[in-house]
């Protein structure tokens, strides 16, 4: 102990550093000395599942303290977890401690999380106009006035997790965008975030990536997306009635998820806009499917296109897109097929004494219609999920047909039992492929996940 009291101060702060924060704070036993010195460390992460510095103190008490003892010490990175009971009457501490850590530490980065029950968290005014801000995270449950002087200079990335603005005059993105002259990344989830007459306004020279998932919105009005720099682009929501102006230029990489409640929305020009990615990840086959096949006249030749991740997240869906798809990339390298979850189907047989049955059929439906793949150059195909049903044996076949041009078949089989895994292996080995082509298996023995038989209902 005499060691460590003969290091100055700054070297013991950095020692203790190491330590979560509730482990330093017990150090304060240790002498008059010792009693504040854990708080003074440029990384805080507070979590309230953790608890208390010890001695009985509740969560809030210590967040205060600790905050209280660290006066104005610059502290770069604050993350502040609340997901147990700790502030479900009451959020008001969580608004004075992100007020503290503005005011008084000169924050980089804060990351707030919190669930509460019965209350919201107001966002403090000057979140909006703090000049060290350069990583933004706020989740669940937030709401928010965006002030006049909104500022943000120093601001890199943007994450917006179901907060709430109340703004009614204006587009929150476009006054948050225009205030955030060095912003590289937004993220946009959740449902009603503004004033839902607002036309959506995302304008940026600087953003680079872009999350938007607001999957209970039910609005068809305008949106602006001008991002002459954007790379990444994931996209799920419905199509606004309108694009006034469309920039997606630099785009590489896009992953979409266009819901559909109707004709009132329409993604022609983002889909036309897709055109120099060389990623593209359908997210849902039969929303997004259905609206490339509705919108066909549309999609454009993907010249850069190399690779095309399709998931299967619903049982009932039609093949029809893909070959669409296939005949636009004339340079696609590599097509995936990615099953989230497996469909049981619940059939139902009627006669002298009806009865239901539940059938759990393989992931890949077999496409029974005669469709034109022309020539594709894919040369690797991936199935993530096969079970060696005969819906999935049918469609392996047909891939196997269609995509002449194929050097590599990987395939992520589920089985459980040697007996399984040599039938499928078998079945697999035996059917017909291109003669350069080679057949990679590999077992996974864990049950296989299974896939919501309803449609997604949005709330209304």
């Amino acid at each position: 102990m005499d060691r460590f009291n003969g290091l100055a101060d700054d070297i013991i702060c950095h020692i203790l550093s190491f330590l979560p924060v509730e482990e330093a704070a017990l150090t304060c036993v240790l002498s008059k000395r010792w009693r504040n010195l854990f708080a003074f460390r440029s990384n805080l992460q507070l979590n309230d599942h953790v608890g208390g510095g010890g001695g009985g103190e509740s969560f809030i008490d210590f967040v205060d303290n600790v905050l209280s003892v660290s006066g104005s010490f610059p502290i770069s990175n604050i993350s502040i977890t609340c997901r147990n009971s700790s502030i479900n009457a009451d959020t008001g501490p969580v608004t004075r401690w992100m007020t503290d850590v503005v005011n008084n530490h000169s924050v980089v980065n804060l990351d707030i999380d919190v669930i509460s029950s019965r209350d919201v968290t107001l966002v403090p005014l000057e979140i909006f106009t703090c000049n060290t801000l350069v990583h933004l995270r706020l989740t669940q449950g937030f709401e928010a006035l965006i002030p006049e002087n909104v500022s943000l200079p120093s601001l890199k990335t943007l994450y917006l997790s179901w907060v709430y603005f109340y703004n009614s005059r204006y587009c929150v993105l476009g006054k948050l965008l225009s205030a955030s002259p060095l912003l590289e990344e937004l993220t946009i989830l959740g449902g009603y975030w503004q004033y839902p007459k607002c036309p959506r306004n995302v304008s940026s020279s600087t953003l680079k990536k872009l999350t938007m998932k607001c999957t209970d919105c039910f609005d068809y009005w305008d949106m602006t997306l001008d991002t002459p720099n954007l790379i990444y682009l994931e996209y799920s929501d419905l199509p606004p009635r309108n694009y006034p102006i469309l920039n997606l230029d630099s785009l590489l990489e896009a992953k979409l998820d266009l819901l559909s409640t109707g004709d009132q929305g329409n993604p022609t020009k983002l889909i036309k806009g897709l055109r120099n990615v060389y990623i593209l990840e359908i997210l849902t086959i039969l929303d997004t499917g259905t609206a490339f096949c509705f919108w066909h006249e549309a999609v454009p030749v993907f010249i850069n296109l190399s690779r095309l991740i399709i998931t299967i997240d619903f049982p009932s869906y039609d093949w029809e897109f893909l070959p669409l798809l296939l005949n636009k990339s004339p340079n696609l390298q590599t097509l995936v097929i990615n099953v989230t979850k497996l469909p049981p189907l619940k059939v139902t047989f009627t006669g002298t004494s009806s009865k239901s049955q539940t059938l759990f059929q393989g992931p890949m439906r077999a496409d029974n219609v005669e469709r034109d793949y022309g020539f594709s150059p894919v040369k690797v195909l991936k199935i993530t999920e096969y079970g060696g049903k005969v819906e999935e044996f049918e469609q392996m076949m047909l891939f196997l047909k269609k995509l002449t041009c194929l050097q590599l078949v990987k395939v992520r089989v589920y089985a459980i039992t040697e007996e399984e895994k040599s039938r499928i292996t078998s079945d697999l080995l035996m059917l017909p492929r291109p003669s350069m082509c080679k057949l990679q298996i590999k077992f996974c023995e864990k049950a296989r996940p299974k896939l919501n038989t309803g449609r997604r209902v949005l709330s209304q």
